[in-house]
C-alpha cells in the first residue's frame, strides 16, 4: 500500500489560502496552522483553564521581550538580569490577562449598546448606560462567561486554520461550529456533574475488633 504524502496532499490538493506569511519565526504555514488548531481545541474543550494559561503565557512572553528591549535601550548594567526579566514576565502575564478579560467585557458591552441603539427606540445615552452595566456585570461574572468566550475564540482559531489550509470557507465554518458546540456541551455536562451532591459512602460491613467489643 502506497504511503500518503501529507506534504504533497497539503500543497497541491487543498490549495491553501495565503492568510499568513510562508515563514513565521522560522515555522512553516502548516506548522503554524497545526499549533492554532491545538490551541483552538484546548480553548474549546478546556475553556476556563486554557484561557487563563494562554493569556498568562502570552503576557509573560511579551513582558519578557519588552523588558529585554528596555534593558538594552536603557543600558542596564550591574543588575541581576535574570531577576529583572523574571519580574517583567510576571508583570506582563498579570497585566495581559487583566487586559484580555477587560477587552472581552468591553466588546460585549459595546456590542449590546450598539444593538440596542440600532434596533430599538432607545437613545444613545440609554444604550451607553446599558452597555456600561453589561461591561461591569460581565467583568464580575467573567468566570462564568469565560467558558463561552474561550469556546468562541477556539472556534475562530480552528476555522482560520482549516480555511488557511485550503478547506472551503463553508466547510471550515461547519467543522469549527461543530467543534465549538461539542466543547461547550461537554464542559457544561462536566460542570453539572461536579455540582451534583456526591452520595455518601456506605459503611463497610467489616467490623474491627475494637467495634465488636
Amino acid at each position: 500500500m502506497q504511503r500518503l504524502n501529507i506534504k504533497f496532499f497539503y500543497t497541491y490538493r487543498l490549495h491553501p489560502h495565503n492568510l499568513i506569511p510562508p515563514d513565521v519565526f522560522g515555522f512553516s504555514q502548516f506548522t503554524v496552522y497545526l499549533i492554532l488548531i491545538l490551541i483552538g481545541l484546548a480553548l474549546t474543550f478546556r475553556g476556563k483553564t486554557a484561557w487563563k494559561y494562554i493569556t498568562v503565557a502570552l503576557g509573560a512572553y511579551m513582558g519578557f521581550v519588552i523588558t529585554a528591549i528596555l534593558m538594552v535601550r536603557l543600558h542596564v548594567t550591574g543588575a541581576p538580569d535574570i531577576l529583572i526579566l523574571a519580574i517583567g514576565a510576571v508583570l506582563g502575564g498579570v497585566i495581559f490577562s487583566f487586559l484580555a478579560e477587560l477587552a472581552v467585557c468591553v466588546a460585549l458591552g459595546g456590542g449590546v449598546a450598539i444593538g440596542i441603539y440600532a434596533f430599538t427606540p432607545a437613545g444613545i445615552v440609554l444604550a451607553g448606560i446599558i452597555g456600561i452595566i453589561v461591561i461591569a456585570i460581565s467583568y464580575i461574572r467573567f468566570e462564568r462567561i469565560s467558558l463561552y468566550v474561550a469556546a468562541f475564540a477556539g472556534g475562530l482559531a480552528i476555522w482560520f486554520s482549516l480555511y488557511g489550509m485550503g478547506l472551503p470557507d463553508a466547510s471550515a465554518q461547519v467543522f469549527a461550529a461543530a467543534i465549538m458546540i461539542s466543547g461547550i456541551i461537554l464542559q457544561k455536562y462536566e460542570e453539572n456533574n461536579d455540582r451534583r451532591p456526591k452520595k455518601p459512602k456506605k459503611p463497610s460491613r467489616e467490623m474491627s475488633i475494637d467495634d465488636e467489643y
